[in-house]
Formats: structure tokens, sequence, C-alpha cells
């Protein structure tokens, strides 16, 4: 039986594949736009002259601007082919970028809303803290319910993402220790008891786990990518993506990563 790629274009449309490789290079775009204007902010401190490399190591301490590095190395994967298969490794960096900046949004409107280390921003900063804390996650999520590529998230990934926010608390809680220098209140051992601390680190990974798990039930609930969700995606037959004619290796994947 011959096969019908599920990403190609239905006549007469347009080409839903080159659509979602531009979008996912907007989102690449935004993602450095975020990061270069967050880095020309701290360039403009006036303590940049007195502790460059502590500055240097504190914006890379931060969890936004750690999402929107993966968010970019991933959906410049995505611009190369918007249906990458890939193996365990991207498939654990993909949800790890989705549930980041996820969580990056949410907490701007509830745990960091009204904080005074983001109320007293120079123009530079707030313009990279709306691209990074809310156009970059609003693009990036948006993006894969649009254009996925769906299944690719399985319980194992979910599982492997842990790792990362895990490595990240580890990580800001002994570099505080050292230099009294934390990313986020909720985490300043300095300024919480150490089990208010523990408690919040606890809650982070909580929340983590939740929202991995909704979109693991997103991904295996909304079906393959793109068809169906807007005008024009789909076999050029017309047929839906269930049709019996049409073959697609990740129609028969369970969301688990493949080997390679």
């Amino acid at each position: 039986m011959g096969e019908v790629a599920a990403t190609r274009s239905a006549g007469g449309r347009y080409d839903e594949v080159f659509v979602a490789r531009m979008y996912h290079g907007v989102v690449a775009l935004a993602a450095v736009l975020g990061l270069v204007l967050q880095v020309i902010a701290m360039l403009e401190s006036p303590a940049y002259a007195l502790e460059p490399a502590h500055l240097w190591w504190n914006y890379l301490g931060y969890f936004s601007v750690q999402a929107s590095v993966l968010v970019f190395i991933v959906s410049l994967s995505l611009l190369m082919d918007s249906a990458r298969e890939a193996g365990p490794v991207w498939r654990a960096v993909r949800a790890v970028s989705l549930i980041a900046v996820l969580l990056v949004f949410l907490f701007q409107f509830t745990v960091f809303r009204g904080l005074p280390d983001f109320t007293a921003l120079s123009s530079t900063a707030v313009m990279a803290d709306r691209i990074l804390n809310y156009a970059v996650p609003v693009l990036t999520v948006t993006g894969w319910l649009i254009f996925g590529p769906r299944p690719r998230i399985g319980l194992q990934t979910i599982v492997w993402s842990l790792v990362y926010p895990a490595a990240w608390l580890i990580g800001s809680l002994i570099r505080g220790a050292a230099t009294g220098w934390y990313p986020y209140p909720p985490f300043d051992g300095a300024a919480n008891p150490f089990a208010a601390v523990v408690v919040n680190s606890l809650l982070l990974l909580l929340i983590w786990l939740g929202s991995g798990f909704l979109f693991l039930l997103l991904d295996a609930r909304m079906g393959r990518e793109p068809d169906g969700y807007l005008p024009g995606f789909g076999p050029d037959d017309g047929s839906g993506p269930d049709d019996d004619g049409v073959t697609d290796s990740r129609k028969s994947e369970s969301g688990e990563p493949s080997a390679g």
C-alpha cells in the first residue's frame, strides 16, 4: 500500500508544513529577542560594572531565561523539521520547554505578581520581561496546540522531565547559600525558613508534574497533528487523519519515545 504523508497540503490550499515551520521560526526569533534584550538590560545596569561575572551567573540562573533557551533550541529544530520524530532526549527537552514556559506564564499572575524586583525595571528590562514571560510562553504553547508535533509525550517523558526542575532547585539553593543571591523570593534560603523553602520546592515539583500530565493528556486526546486543526490541513484526498488510506508512522505511536 502506498503511503500518503500526513502533513502534505490538501489540494488548492496553503502548505501547512511551510506555515508550521515559519511559526516555529517566529517563536525562535521571539525567544532570541527576549534573551538579547535581557542581556542589554543587564549591561545597562550600574551593578554590572561592579560584578559582571556575578550578574552573568544570575542571568543564567533565571528559570525564564533557561526556559527561553530551551524554546529556542526546540523551535529551531522544528523549523528544520516541523514533524520531527526524534528520540527520548529531544522529546524530554520538548516537554521541559512546554511545562517551563507554562509555569513561567502562570507565575506572573500569582506568586511573582507585584514583587519589588519585577516592578522597578528599566524600559529595556520591561520589554524583555514581557517577551520572555508572556509572549514566548503564549507563542510556544499555542504553537504546540496547533502544530504539535503529536503524539510525542509519554509517561516516561514526563518522569524524565522532572530532572530539570529538580536540578534547577538544587543548583539555585547551593549557589544561593554560597553567594546570598536567589533567583526568586519563594526559594530564598536567607529570607525564608528552611521548612518554607522545602515546601515551596516540593510545590514547584508537584505543579510541574501536574502540568506535565496535562500535556500528556492533551497529547493523547488531541490526536495527530496537524490534521483537522486548521483549514487546509490534511492529506490531498481530503480524508481525515484516521482514514484507512493514510499510513503514518505516528499513528502507531503510543507517545513513548522511540530509539534514535
